[in-house]
């Protein structure tokens, strides 16, 4: 099964900061727009404390009951490099955190 299929979506809110921090969500209702918006609001919420990161949101639209843990690994798994591959996500760019539909579990893969 060709995992891209799955609809991938990051964005990234960078103003004068280069690091980022968001969480990444799986979710039947997730949309560009609302990954958007949520980045924006991780910006504005991380300036609000001083802490010197930008706004970062992913997104995968599935709903996470419907797969094994397997699964849901690989899935994990293939979202990651193809973040990584694009340059959203690896040391000193992005710190991911758990969302909607994903956790510790998630986060560690």
């Amino acid at each position: 099964m060709l995992w891209l299929m799955y609809h991938l979506e990051e964005q990234r809110e960078v103003l004068r900061l280069t690091t980022s921090n968001g969480g990444i969500r799986f979710s039947p209702d997730v949309n560009e727009d609302e990954v958007k918006a949520l980045a924006a609001l991780m910006t504005f919420k991380n300036a609000m404390v001083d802490v010197p990161f930008g706004g970062a949101k992913g997104g995968v639209k599935i709903d996470h009951k419907q797969y094994s843990v397997k699964e849901l690994e690989r899935i994990t798994r293939r979202f990651t490099m193809e973040l990584a591959k694009k340059g959203f996500i690896g040391p000193g760019l992005d710190v991911p955190a758990p969302d909607m539909g994903t956790g510790e579990r998630e986060m560690s893969w």
